[in-house]
């Protein structure tokens, strides 16, 4: 949990937001440092005068490094992307499909885990087939064993759904696709930042997409992508990028070659170098990393939990199952309430309002009385 210094460094760096935000799962705001950071990279975007090529160019690894030490794995297996759909395209088109071979998701997922999917589906022999659930609360490991068809090479899933927040057991899906020799692609983009993917966890994931402008407060145009072993030795590279080939230096550049740095490098967006962005995403993930994602995590679930323990119940259903509960918890009212929208702005609630549904994020900025605040303005 936090100490007392921590949770006045947490205060400083999010003095800056304007309303009682508990809406991450939609757009996470950044940190105070984060806007230090991208003055500095704007001033040299306004004046490059003698900025050093190994200065910029070292940006990805730099950043690389940090999101290594945020999932505790080697920084070979990550790769800067733009979105978590570039990812799973990537890993679409990239697998070598057979003609017989299937990719399968959850049906109600994110589009970003079905749709480069459906696109693929037209390019490649591969066959997409999308898995309802059905009346399952979550995808168990029994109910995949019965539903997987017996040619699946890769499953894609998300940790925690956008929707109703429920959060799945990667461990026992994990051991039951590398069972299979299935590919596990995991979307962790609603919860890295806010939680934390266990050393037991990892072991059993071959990809990870994450997007870092939610819970884990960076800019918008990033994510990042983690492939094990397995998974780069499967997945081809698609794409060419001088600035991760071996002779990037300036003095190489016309010895052209296909041979790339190590790792999940290869793999990298084009200008991934992108100072603006990653100065952004750097104040980000120097906070996340100095509080630690099991700290953060600890927190959230206890701001999460204190919630739970005070909103009005009488007058909402809690959507999401409590033994499948992350940082998100999605509730709707019993009875219908025209005006809760305006409700909530005008006491300066900032929520994820859909058709009656809300859907409220607890990251490490809330506190109890803000929390306090949100239980009442709910209490119409």
């Amino acid at each position: 949990m936090f100490s007392a210094d921590q949770l006045k460094l947490i205060e400083n760096e999010f003095a800056h937001i304007s309303s009682l935000f508990f809406n991450s799962a939609y757009f996470g705001p950044s940190p105070l440092r984060s806007k230090k950071l991208m003055e500095n990279a704007v001033k040299r975007e306004l004046d490059p005068s003698y900025y050093p090529y190994q200065e910029w160019i070292s940006i990805p690894d730099n950043i690389r490094d940090q999101i290594a030490t945020l999932l505790n794995c080697s920084s070979d297996s990550i790769a800067h992307s733009t979105s978590t759909t570039d990812i799973v395209s990537l890993v679409a088109n990239g697998y070598d499909w057979k003609e017989g071979d299937i990719a399968c998701a959850i049906n109600k997922d994110f589009p970003s885990d079905v749709l480069p999917w459906m696109v693929a589906e037209k390019n490649t022999p591969m066959t997409f087939k999308l898995l309802d659930l059905g009346d399952q609360e979550v995808p168990s490991a029994q109910w995949l064993a019965d539903h997987l068809p017996s040619q699946t090479k890769i499953f894609n899933m998300s940790f925690v759904t956008f929707e109703t927040g429920k959060k799945m057991n990667l461990e026992e899906i994990g051991k039951l696709c590398r069972q299979r020799d299935i590919l596990f692609l995991v979307d962790a983009t609603q919860a890295i930042g806010g939680m934390n993917i266990t050393q037991e966890e990892l072991k059993y994931i071959d990809i990870i997409a994450c997007s870092s402008y939610k819970w884990m407060l960076g800019p918008y145009g990033h994510a990042y992508a983690y492939f094990s072993q397995l998974a780069q030795s499967k997945i081809r590279r698609l794409n060419a990028t001088w600035v991760n080939s071996v002779n990037r230096e300036v003095n190489s550049l016309l010895e052209y070659t296909t041979d790339h740095l190590p790792g999940a490098r290869k793999y990298d967006r084009g200008q991934a170098s992108n100072m603006l962005n990653m100065a952004c995403l750097k104040g980000a993930l120097e906070l996340l990393n100095e509080l630690g994602l099991d700290n953060i995590q600890k927190y959230n679930e206890e701001m999460r939990d204190y919630f739970l323990s005070i909103y009005p119940s009488k007058k909402y259903e809690l959507i999401t199952p409590k033994n499948h509960m992350a940082n998100i918890v999605c509730l709707k009212a019993k009875d219908h309430n025209a005006n809760l929208g305006k409700r909530l702005k005008d006491n300066n609630v900032d929520v994820s309002e859909r058709e009656g549904k809300l859907r409220l994020s607890f990251h490490l900025f809330n506190n109890r009385k803000q929390i306090e605040t949100l239980a009442k303005t709910l209490d119409y």
